[in-house]
């Protein structure tokens, strides 16, 4: 009954009559995270929308929440309300294509993990008790909560369940991996050795309903400097690991892993990430290029191969960078990689963002200020610019076809005291986690092998004579392997807004008014 009250949902996405693509929620009291929107997926095509907000308090003791879906020209198709306890925290949320998981956490019962069809049909439930939980989860949560930042614990595997990671109580800190059904049962669990010697902490890069890939991070206390980097393929379906794989040595040179890629025509996984010469630290030194390994999802090495920055990436000239972005462009940049896109005709397109970690004056004039005054600052004296992206191609034998540079403006991330001595490879995380990078989201057409890479460009300028807008969107097109850029303008009345995938040659901008206590939603067209 479940599917086919599924299929008959879908069918109302797909056969919308009236191409609203606009939509306005009143009466919405509160809406915490732009992560409470997304999008409802149907073989691997965008078939509409969900909100979920804070409605109503239903009396002293409990508070409604409401759900409400459309299809993928914003017409209404379904609401249905949840009833909660007024002291629970909404943590996050996740749609599989099947049913919406949401992860709830109460100081007095501890986790709860409810699953709820796309009727408003509740489907069950897991309870973690708080004597159980581990205090980084809660820390975790507590940090995430106060500085209005989203955390990921629940990972879709498909339509038919979900992934969380969390730390364990091991004799020191440890991981453990947990696959639930759509009725919030537990299927399985991994974790690291109750035993271990060492800090064992796990990363999921990627994730479909028969491999899980992540990165493990062993340690041997949290104030260690050295640490040990391993890949791991999972098997999603019984949890067994199918391989850990080694990335390098002090001796061979040591390598990162910045993102992975399940190619699902290929039945592949491909691991990206920077290799380092023999000798040099990976806490300061910088890479000396990127390489990338093809495993079969049984675990055998396929290819490996290696890109250096100086010798195969040098040979791409910049030509289009301002004169200051020239001179930028020989600093020693570190790449985050949002997003892998492979091509029907097996090209394979790396989208990512320059970052790196320098002094930043404006913390210490602050410092300086501070002192004067008598008081003091927990600004670091260190900050973080994020500057350009970046697009690299490879052809479908991984020969390195493309590499270019995207400019746009640069920001700054002001860093908390202590987070400077942090290595730039976790800063990346620490951006991404905070929302500071300006990559959005990848909007794919699959069937056409059309793909949208949007991100938020603070530079305002636009064509002369043009109307000057609130922000740019920037627009980084694959089309069957081949690259452009473009740019085009977002004007938006309020300060708390998102953009988010939409179908095809559009993104969906949704905007909360605090003031009026409601959400606006609309679908603009993107350049090409």
């Amino acid at each position: 009954m479940r599917k086919t009250k599924l299929t008959i949902l879908l069918l109302a996405f797909l056969c919308g009559t009236v191409n609203a693509q606009t939509a306005t929620i009143d009466n919405v009291l509160k809406m915490r995270s732009t992560k409470s929107s997304g999008e409802i997926i149907s073989n691997k095509k965008l078939v509409g929308y969900y909100v979920f907000y804070f409605k109503e308090k239903v009396d002293k003791k409990n508070s409604a929440y409401e759900v409400q879906t459309f299809d993928d020209n914003y017409n209404p198709v379904k609401s249905f309300e949840i009833t909660r306890p007024k002291n629970t925290m909404f943590v996050e949320m996740v749609f599989n294509g099947s049913v919406f998981m949401f992860h709830f956490y109460d100081r007095k019962t501890g986790f709860e993990f409810v699953t709820y069809n796309p009727n408003g049909e509740k489907q069950g439930e897991y309870i973690m008790a708080g004597k159980d939980l581990t205090s980084s989860d809660v820390a975790r949560i507590n940090q995430a909560y106060q500085a209005q930042t989203d955390v990921n614990f629940i990972y879709s595997v498909g339509s038919e369940g979900f992934m969380r990671s969390t730390f364990s109580k091991n004799k020191k800190i440890g991981y453990e991996l947990i696959k639930f059904d759509n009725n919030a049962k537990k299927v399985w669990s991994v974790e690291s050795p109750v035993d271990s010697k060492e800090i064992e902490t796990i990363d999921i890069a990627d994730v479909n309903e028969n491999i899980t890939v992540g990165s493990i991070t062993r340690r041997s206390s949290i104030f260690s400097k050295s640490y040990d980097v391993f890949g791991v393929l999972i098997n999603t379906n019984n949890g067994k690991i199918i391989k850990e794989i080694a990335m390098g040595s002090d001796e061979k040179g040591r390598r990162s892993m910045l993102k992975s890629f399940i190619s699902d025509a290929k039945n592949t996984v491909t691991i990206i990430g920077e290799f380092y010469k023999p000798k040099d630290d990976m806490m300061k030194d910088r890479s000396a290029g990127l390489y990338l390994q093809e495993f079969s999802l049984e675990g055998d090495l396929i290819s490996d191969k290696q890109y250096k920055w100086k010798g195969n990436f040098d040979k791409f000239k910049q030509t289009n960078l301002s004169e200051e972005d020239k001179k930028d462009d020989k600093r020693p940049f570190y790449i985050f990689f949002h997003d892998v896109i492979q091509s029907k005709n097996g090209n394979i397109v790396l989208v990512g963002e320059q970052y790196i970690k320098q002094i930043s004056a404006g913390a210490i004039a602050g410092k300086a200020l501070a002192g004067a005054l008598g008081g003091s600052s927990n600004a670091s004296s260190f900050e973080i610019l994020v500057g350009n992206m970046v697009v690299i191609e490879f052809d479908d034998k991984k020969d390195l076809i493309g590499y270019d540079i995207v400019q746009k403006k640069k920001t700054h991330v002001f860093l908390p005291e202590g987070y400077g001595m942090v290595n730039s490879l976790v800063l990346g995380q620490i951006v991404k986690a905070y929302g500071n990078f300006d990559y959005y989201f990848t909007s794919s057409d699959y069937e056409n092998d059309k793909h949208d890479i949007v991100y938020i460009d603070a530079d305002r300028k636009e064509e002369k004579g043009a109307k000057k807008s609130d922000k740019m969107i920037g627009v980084i097109s694959v089309r069957n392997g081949k690259v452009e850029t473009s740019r085009t303008p977002l004007n938006c009345e309020s300060n708390f807004f998102w953009i988010q995938p939409a179908k095809p040659g559009y993104i969906s901008v949704g905007e909360y008014d605090k003031k009026a206590k409601s959400i606006d939603l609309r679908l603009e067209t993107i350049s090409y």
